[in-house]
């Protein structure tokens, strides 16, 4: 017989023993894991677009920055990246870069003298080139004027005068360098006065009677004082205001083409007759004059890279080659001088546009920001006082050009 003592020990040790526990429930990381992934490779893209930014890549970094907002684990993300995109696409699309205050001020010998307000060497070279033709006109000039009774006596000063030229452009840009774009508007200066002294020259002649015509010395001078006057103002206001080697050739670019258009589209238009050659001569000697004012305004607007106004030259040329070249094969042996002409107007003008719209994605070409140059040509300043006073009105203006040495 069971004692009460045993029974309730049995029952002690019924109640102690526990039942084995339900099977732990394990949260699931599947999810969570994936999304902290995510979250860093977006993180790590990211810093590399900024990297990419802060570097001054603004073209690049804008389109990291694109498809992070696109792809961004959550709106604030998103919302940041977009920030960040449309800062950099509007950097890089106004053709922004980041440069130090020392890079933009720097000395001769900055790393990055493409960002010095100093003359390129490509325009120094054109300057050279330039002189050196100034300088043998110079001389045809002289011999003008003098008659020299031997080849000598016409070779040599001409000679000479080609390589005092290039002296000159060596002392006025030494010890300090030309201001950037100073070389090119020297020599488009010079050039569109050559074209303007040749236009108003070849139309005084052609409305003038042959006794009344000009001497071979005056057209020497009116030629080589209006190429002279043309670069010194290039070069005086080239200096004082700044510009671009762009910016001065276009002006010079701008002045011929439309000039010969002009030209052509009137003696496309004017019948034949004997006064028929003054009016195309006049128009395209106001053609210039309007060509060179309105290159001065668009190309301070626009301020093309020296690169893109070759390219429009380049389809001027091109277009009125081949739209005369064309007519010239269909009209056969007896073309229309009008209609040449005409077709010559329309094929150049259609070159220049075509050429115009090719090179519109071209970079532009702004004025330097720093300015170390203080070399002779910073110290020139055009001058324009009234003459006499009668009382009755200034009866003129003398013009001059004043300078510091």
């Amino acid at each position: 017989m069971v004692s009460l003592a045993t029974l309730a020990q049995l029952l002690v040790l019924v109640f102690q023993t526990e039942s084995p526990p339900p099977p732990a429930i394990e949260p699931s990381s599947t999810s969570s894991s994936s999304s902290s992934e995510a979250d860093t490779a977006w993180m790590r893209r990211y810093e590399a677009a900024r990297a990419a930014m802060l570097a001054g890549r603004f073209a690049e970094a804008a389109a990291q920055f694109g498809a992070l907002s696109a792809g961004a684990p959550g709106p604030a993300r998103a919302d940041l990246a977009r920030e960040q995109h449309d800062i950099c696409e509007r950097w890089a699309r106004g053709g922004f870069v980041l440069v130090r205050a020392a890079d933009l001020a720097g000395a001769r010998d900055n790393p990055r003298p493409e960002l010095i307000d100093r003359r390129s060497a490509d325009e120094l070279g054109i300057l050279y080139t330039g002189a050196v033709l100034y300088g043998l006109g110079s001389g045809v000039a002289l011999d003008a004027w003098t008659e020299p009774s031997s080849a000598a006596g016409a070779i040599l000063p001409a000679l000479a005068l080609g390589g005092a030229a290039a002296g000159v452009v060596y002392f006025l840009d030494h010890p300090r360098p030309l201001r950037y774009g100073v070389a090119q508007s020297i020599i488009s200066g010079m050039w569109v006065g050559f074209e303007e002294g040749l236009a108003w020259t070849l139309w005084n002649q052609a409305r003038s009677a042959a006794s009344d015509e000009w001497s071979s010395r005056a057209v020497a001078t009116a030629l080589w004082g209006t190429a002279t006057a043309g670069a010194v103002l290039g070069g005086t206001l080239g200096t004082a205001y700044g510009t671009t080697p762009g910016r001065a050739s276009f002006m010079g670019s701008a002045a011929l083409w439309t000039g010969l258009v002009s030209g052509l589209v009137a003696a496309s238009a004017v019948k034949e007759s004997p006064t028929s050659d003054d009016d195309f001569m006049l128009a395209s000697a106001i053609g210039l004059n309007v060509g060179a004012v309105a290159g001065v305004l668009v190309g301070k607007t626009v301020s093309p890279s020296i690169a893109r106004v070759r390219f429009l030259d380049l389809g001027g040329l091109a277009g009125g080659i081949l739209a005369g070249g064309l007519y010239i094969a269909v009209a056969g042996e007896h073309p229309d001088q009008r209609a040449t002409t005409a077709v010559l107007a329309a094929g150049v003008t259609g070159g220049l546009i075509l050429a115009w719209n090719l090179t519109s994605g071209m970079e532009p070409d702004h004025p330097r920001a720093g300015r170390p140059s203080t070399g002779m040509l910073d110290s020139v300043t055009p001058t324009v006082s009234p003459s006499a006073h009668t009382g009755h009105g200034i009866d003129g203006a003398v013009v001059g050009v004043g300078a510091a040495f």
